[in-house]
């Protein structure tokens, strides 16, 4: 069984091949064996490399792992917040990222989604209000994916922190001070509201990232973002950066083509799209039903290839990619 878990959290030799550059897996095992990093072979003789020994490889190839804050944020429900949180945290973790995951949202998606019982757990409002240790709060997932679960009780957040007069911009930074070093990447997944618990958690990050879909709600729920991103900006003095995603597009759908071309055309926007899209599957929808990822099913889909692109994405992995082939053609 332990076997079976590490096998849907490892890499194969393919894909850590083309992180690398197109590398062949050839290329790739004669890495591993000079540097004697770990693989695992499936009984089915196909080797996969566990997430220990992909950090390995990459940090050995020099790659650095970044240290960033990434809060998912959009006032408007159900364009994939949680979905998307949940599967960079998953994927990350396969690269051998260091990941907590943080639910502030008080429905609590993000703690289902990696199968986490959350009634009973203590949850950021206790960390807020009761000062109990962050480090009472976290629950390991796997051996580098961890999380601050949420429930109802969370519904209190902006009660509390209005009433106690908390020092918004500070107060997110504070809390994590303790286990900051323990992590490399720090996703917070977000309510769909304009509160003071999501100008805490903007405070707290690095990167905004702004899942849309291609209809009109979406969009005014982005235009209504952007304005309060700007200023929470002004008003605290920020530098934080923000990047929209294309969620769930279908390029059969008119609609899709419309808005994203509507806004590619805003040369205010365009910088701030990442290039990468996620393209609607139900891969995604039913994996996570059942309390899984797209990663653990047998298949290949669409939207594990994008979600990967969009994990390299966050991680530098794709520029740091690119440079390594420009500096080997040099």
């Amino acid at each position: 069984m332990e076997n079976q878990r590490t096998e849907r959290h490892a890499l194969t030799p393919n894909e850590i091949g083309d992180c690398l550059g197109g590398m062949t897996v050839q290329g790739v095992y004669r890495i591993l064996k000079s540097h004697n990093i770990q693989a695992i072979q499936t009984n089915s003789k196909r080797k996969l490399i566990p997430p220990l020994s992909v950090r390995q490889l990459l940090e050995e190839r020099g790659f650095q792992y970044p240290k960033k804050n990434v809060s998912f944020q959009i006032v408007k429900g159900g364009v994939g917040k949680t979905s998307l949180s949940f599967s960079l945290a998953i994927r990350a973790s396969h690269y051998g990222v260091r990941v907590l995951a943080i639910d502030l949202d008080q429905q609590g998606n993000l703690t289902k989604s990696l199968d986490v019982e959350a009634r009973n757990c203590l949850v950021w409002l206790d960390i807020i209000r009761d000062r109990t240790r962050i480090e009472e709060s976290i629950k390991k997932v796997t051996e580098n994916l961890h999380l601050i679960p949420s429930n109802l009780n969370n519904s209190r957040l902006d009660v509390e922190l209005t009433s106690s007069a908390v020092n918004l911009k500070d107060m997110m930074k504070d809390c994590l001070a303790p286990i900051r070093n323990n992590y490399d990447l720090i996703i917070i997944d977000c309510p769909p509201a304009i509160n003071k618990i999501n100008t805490a958690a903007t405070c707290a990050s690095d990167l905004i990232v702004i899942p849309i879909n291609p209809d009109p709600y979406a969009m005014d729920g982005l235009e209504f973002t952007l304005a309060e991103l700007t200023k929470i900006k002004k008003d605290f003095k920020l530098n934080f950066d923000f990047q929209i995603l294309w969620n769930r597009y279908d390029a059969r759908e008119r609609l899709g083509a419309f808005y994203m071309h509507e806004l590619a055309k805003n040369e205010d926007r365009i910088n701030n799209i990442l290039p990468v899209v996620i393209r609607t599957d139900t891969a995604l929808k039913n994996a996570i039903f059942d309390s899984k990822s797209i990663f653990d099913l047998p298949k290949k889909s669409t939207i594990r290839e994008d979600i990967d692109q969009f994990t390299r994405e966050i991680l530098g992995l794709n520029a740091w990619k690119e440079n390594t082939i420009k500096a080997a053609n040099a």
